[in-house]
């Protein structure tokens, strides 16, 4: 069995890998999350506008057809 010091070291060891995690998440959550954010948001705004050019092409489309 290990005595009080080693247990105490790797106590300690643990404690450290734990400050490092929680680091990690947090430039995770504050930098990438906003920045894929930002993406989604600009991928959103193209598939709209395509979907409205579409949508304006069809109406012209069925002007002609009603029209002659």
């Amino acid at each position: 069995m290990k005595d009080t010091n080693e247990l105490n070291i790797e106590i300690e060891k643990i404690k450290g890998e734990i400050k490092l995690i929680n680091q990690t998440i947090n430039v995770i959550k504050d930098n990438h999350l906003v920045h894929l954010d930002q993406k989604v948001n600009t991928l959103n705004r193209v598939m709209w506008t395509v979907g409205f050019m579409v949508f304006g092409q069809l109406i012209i489309l069925l002007k002609n057809l009603m029209v002659g």
